[in-house]
This record gives structure tokens, sequence and C-alpha cells, in this order.
């Protein structure tokens, strides 16, 4: 499936622009890097997208380069233009939105309107301290996290300090990107022997999976990969985040929940229609990419298992997986996506085994296995009637299966919905999300493989969704928006794992955290929150925590980059 849908999109988007090679600065051959996926411009376009303003974004697969986002800030002004009545009360919330993210973009605006692209900068400095007082969870494999979708970032009890740097070059069709940073941490907490024993038994393992690791200094590259650009696709190499999902708690099938794999991915980073009947999908995005994963401990190949606790497989199993994305009408957007982890210890890299996880619809003996398969689908869809106030959306995957939708109580689910405006309080926002990962096969089916044995992690965390393996929950958000770069967020989490998977147990989070721009270099953002927590193989009794995280930051070229 990959390499004919890459060559028919390559092709056809190449067909319906001019052939004008290089030359003259074409915006669709210029390089960019990609946003990142915590920044302020996603939920800034998502509520212009909410408000008709803007209706090509696929908020469903990100991060967006820097010249997508421009050009959807481009369809903000039109659009903006095309709605000035003079008998109309201006939406000054809505307009100050375009005005800050022109601003964020304006290097990227004059690039389309023909000025080349040969820049190089240096993004952002940040120094951020994160102090835990109370015994916090880091195991979201097996049991929860404390803190989620942090690009698994390691931290304990007490202070874990981050200081990093980010920085940019970009010429023509070639870009790079660089974000590293110290990472100093305290130890995180042990699990207790006898909980050792229920964790093997869990993951059929002869010893328990040993937790991500913590307690050290370190230096980390975050994210970091060099790309070429061409007729609006684009080939990255390097370590790479991805967000494929529509909610804000973290998608099902791939978030940044895990520390970010290293890969060779294409990107069809503007969308594309098809012709004739293809038009009535609408606008198409496309991601397919091919990675390798670390901190594996554990494979099963045959009657033998590979693997010691907390030392990782030398031989690493690899990864892949392709996204479609469609916008029939600008108010739905939905996405078909796939990711198969196969290869490593025991099981050679070959182009037969490469081609058997692209294609294979059905299950194998273990000298033909096509892999761990996932399939998700997520869909959004925004309210007619509700314009510029409500948007409800699904995300779902299944594990081994076909089609999710056709395997209903087979599937792992996640509904929500985002009110991008209360009444009377114009300027502050709601959002819910569910999440339900069922009992199915056995318990702790959801992330795992009786192949590979560390599931579906990445240096030891979870890929997809926080809440683990079988369990229910939810998240709550209410924002208040500041300005379009500040704002405070008071939120809830809540989840409840199976009591037949090792023993059960609930979390319960409550926090505020506030994200305050100074002045267009500087920013600083403060959070707190409380947490309870009851898993009785880890505790005899419940247990609480507190965590307060303080980060400054500094753009030394903002707003112009």
């Amino acid at each position: 499936m990959l390499p004919l849908a890459l060559l028919m999109f390559t092709r056809y988007a190449q067909a319906q622009l001019p052939g004008e090679g290089y030359a003259g600065c074409d915006s669709s051959n210029m390089a960019s890097t990609y946003v990142p996926i915590e920044s302020w411009i996603y939920p800034a376009i998502e509520r212009l997208a909410l408000a008709g303003y803007v209706q090509t974004a696929f908020a469903g697969l990100r991060p967006w380069t820097r010249m997508e986002s421009a050009r959807l800030v481009a369809e903000a002004q039109e659009q903006q233009a095309d709605h000035l009545d003079p008998e109309e009360v201006p939406d000054e919330q809505m307009n100050l939105l375009i005005r800050e993210l022109a601003r964020e973009f304006r290097t990227e605006l004059r690039q389309r309107d023909g000025e080349c692209n040969r820049q190089a900068a240096i993004d952002s400095i940040d120094w951020r301290s994160t102090a835990i007082a109370g015994a916090p969870l880091t195991d979201g494999y097996h049991f929860a996290q404390t803190l989620t979708n942090d690009y698994g970032r390691p931290y304990g009890q007490g202070a874990n300090i981050y200081t990093g740097i980010s920085g940019h070059a970009a010429s023509g069709p070639f870009a790079g990107y660089l974000r590293v940073e110290l990472q100093r941490t305290v130890p995180g907490p042990v699990t207790p022997s006898s909980a050792d024993a229920a964790i093997a038994a869990a993951d059929f393992t002869p010893t328990a999976a040993a937790g991500p690791a913590s307690g050290f200094v370190r230096g980390r590259i975050l994210e970091g990969y060099v790309s070429y650009t061409f007729h609006n696709s684009q080939l990255s190499f390097g370590k790479q985040a991805l967000w494929w999902g529509p909610g804000q708690g973290g998608p099902l099938l791939f978030s940044n929940n895990a520390e970010p794999i290293t890969m060779l991915r294409y990107d069809r980073v503007s969308p594309i229609e098809l012709p004739s009947f293809g038009r009535w999908l609408g606008p198409i995005r496309t991601q397919f990419f091919l990675g390798r994963l670390s901190g594996q401990q554990f494979t099963h190949v045959g009657s033998e298992t590979f693997g010691q606790s907390g030392v990782s497989l030398g031989n690493q199993p690899f990864i892949n997986g392709q996204k479609f994305s469609f916008k029939p009408t600008p108010n739905l957007e939905f996405s078909l996506s796939r990711t198969t982890i196969f290869a490593g210890a025991g099981a050679a890299f070959t182009t037969k085994s490469l081609l058997r996880s692209l294609f294979s619809t059905g299950n194998s003996t273990d000298t033909n296995d096509p892999g761990d398969r996932r399939v998700d689908v997520d869909a959004q869809c925004t309210i007619p009637k509700l314009h510029d106030l409500l948007k409800v959306y699904v995300d779902t995957f299944t594990d081994d299966e076909l089609f999710p939708l056709a395997f209903p109580t087979h599937s792992a689910w996640s509904p929500g919905f985002y009110i991008a405006r209360l009444p009377h309080l114009p300027h502050v926002d709601f959002r819910g999300e569910g999440y339900l990962t069922p009992r199915r096969s056995f318990p702790g089916f959801y992330y795992f493989n009786v192949h590979y044995l560390s599931g579906y992690t990445n240096d030891r965390q979870l890929l997809g969704s926080w809440i683990g393996r079988e369990s229910n929950g939810y998240q709550l958000w209410s924002t208040w928006w500041i300005s379009p770069r500040s704002s405070v967020q008071a939120h809830a989490r809540q989840q409840n794992a199976s009591s037949v998977f090792l023993r059960g147990g609930d979390l319960r989070d409550l926090g505020v955290n506030a994200d305050l721009a100074l002045s267009p270099h500087w920013r600083v953002g403060v959070a707190v929150q409380q947490e309870r927590w009851r898993f009785p193989l880890l505790a005899n009794s419940p247990k609480n925590n507190v965590t307060a995280t303080i980060q400054l930051s500094y753009r030394p070229k903002a707003g112009d980059n």
C-alpha cells in the first residue's frame, strides 16, 4: 500500500503544478520545518476553523510545516475579507487571532509571494523545572502515568530540570531542524518485588519488564531531522514526533507520549484534490513513515523468548505507518491510518518482511508473521446549526483486525467534543474526552502483542494514549484565552483500570496551568497538578502527589523566523 500510494500521490501532485523546477522561488518547492505539536498555533487555527475562517486544515494529522501553516493563515485572511460587511459587528476575537498568526508566519507569507527561503535561526531557548512531591506514576504500559504527552521526558519524585535549545535552517528545497535538551532527573519509583511476578505473567515474559529509566543527567535530541521538499510533498529523515488524531488528550494510535522515533517520512504537506469522482472526497493529505523503535526489552519467536529485564534488545524491531485524511466538506474530516511493528530480534528485516507488513490482511505462522498491526479511524465534525460553537469527534482503533468499525466491541474508543465559546463567556472554551480499552482475548490485550512482548512502546513508554492496556477514563479542560498566545486552563483526568489486569487501580488528576506571553520574545508557563492514585500492586494504600512546573522560554527572532 505504501509504495503504490506514495507513487500515485507524488506523480499526481507533479502533474498539477507548472514545470518551473526550483527556479523563481516557487513556494511549493520550498522546504520548511514543522511547528512543534505543543505550539499555540494549533488551538488558534482550530478556533478559526470552527468559525469558518479556515476550511482546509487537517487537525487530525499534525504537526504542520511552517509553510502549510502560512497557507492556512492566508486562507483565513481571504475568508476574513469575504466576510467584511459594513452592517455587521466585526468579530474582534477572530481578527486578533488572524493578526497574531500573520505576525508569527510573516516570513513564510512573504515566501508564498515569491521571496526565497534562505535562512538559519535559533527558534527557542527553554528552561523548565518540574518538581514532584509524593510518589508519581511513571509506567503507563503496566499501570499509569502522572505526566503524559511530554516527548517521553523522564521524571521522578523531586526536582527534574530540562534545559533546551532549538533551531532550524532552510535553503530552497532543503531544510534541517534540531531540538536538543539537557535533562537532569531524579530516580523514578521502584516497582515492588512483590509485583514483578504479576507483571511477568501479564506480559508472558520470564522476568518483569522494567519501566521507563530515570535518575540521570544526559543530553538528548528530542527532535532532529533533515528534509527535502518537492511539489508540496516533503521527505524527511531523523527523530520526529507525530500526532495522529483529533483530540487533545492523546490519539489512540500515535502521539508524543513516548520519545519520538527515528524515521524516514513522506508527508503530503498541503492538501491535494483527486480528479473526477475523487473530488467527492475533497482535499486529501497523506503521511507514510518507516522507523525503528528503541528500548524494547522482550520479543518471542517460535518457542524462544529473547530479552532481559531493563536491557534493550540488540536488534530492535521496526515500525511503519500510513495515514490518509479526507475533508469531503469544510465541516467534516475523517482519516484512516495503520501501523505495524515488524522484524527485529529473531526476525530479519528483508524486502519480503517489509512488503508482508504493508500488504498482509490475515494472521500467519511465526515464519510468515506480518507483524503487530493496528488500524485506526478518526472523524470530526463541526455541527452546522451550531457553527462557530461545537465540534464533535471520535477516535477508534483495533488490534489485528481489518477495520475497527466492523468490530466495534473489539475496538478501543475515544469520543470527544469541543465548545469554542461558552454562553456569556466568549473567551472561555470547554472540551471533554472519554477513553475505553475494553476487555478482549486476555487481560491487557490492547497495546500488547504475543510476539513483541514489550508492546506498543518506544523507550518503554506508550506510543498511543495514556489510557493504557485495559482501562476507561475521561479528561476535561476549560481554557480562558487572555490573548491568542496567552491562556489559563483548568483540567481534570480520571482513569479506572480493570481489576483483571494487574489487580487494577484508579487515578484522579486536578490541575491549573497558565501559559503567558510576556512579550514577542519571552513567555512563561506555570502549572500545578494534584494527583491521587490507588494501584494495589504498587502500594497498600492510596497515594497523593503534587506536581509544580515552571518554564521560561526565549525566542530570539519571534515572528520572523
